[in-house]
């Protein structure tokens, strides 16, 4: 054989060899668990909620911490597993600049200022967004739940001004 030749040959042979290297393994993740039924199906009727609160009247704002009637709305559980026990729900959406723990308002044109949308249990206690709330036993098997809650406007220190007052929040279900 050539020197050219013997070269591209040794060379051949480190890249073969490195590739086998390459395809070794460091070590092993073994995945365990355990399937368990301790959840509920949320009912139809309750996947897409509208809480209507009508007009208010801007003057229900005067200063901070001033809101307006408690609307209640109610997520229907159906289907709880056996091994269902408790449940809470966590809202998430987008915090008001203001308070973080509040669903801040739908952005746009004209829209109103100087407030946000509070989130309360069926016992009327806030519910901080990103935050589990609401805690409800579930019977194991039982056929059907109804999770009370709460929005309310409520002034956030800002300016009050009038306009669509429109917010949008998503739920989780906790299991315990």
């Amino acid at each position: 054989m050539t020197r050219p030749l013997l070269s591209h040959c040794a060379a051949l042979s480190l890249f073969a060899l490195s590739a086998a290297h390459g395809a070794g393994h460091d070590g092993t993740v073994n995945i365990t668990g355990t399937i368990v039924d301790k959840t509920c199906a949320v009912s139809a009727d309750s996947t897409t909620l509208l809480v209507k609160f009508g007009d208010v009247s801007s003057k229900t704002f005067a200063r901070a911490g001033d809101g307006t009637r408690y609307e209640p709305f109610t997520i229907n559980l159906e289907k709880c597993g056996a091994g269902a026990s408790n449940v809470t729900v966590t809202f998430s959406g987008n915090a008001d600049d203001h308070n973080p723990d509040l669903l801040a308002l739908t952005p746009g044109v004209g829209v109103a200022t100087g407030m946000a949308i509070a989130l309360y249990d069926r016992e009327k206690n806030l519910i901080p967004l990103d935050q589990p709330g609401g805690g409800t036993d579930l019977i194991p098997n039982q056929a059907s739940v109804a999770l009370i809650f709460y929005a309310r406007y409520l002034a956030n220190g800002e300016t009050v001004s009038s306009g669509p007052a429109n917010a949008s929040a998503t739920f989780m279900l906790n299991y315990a």
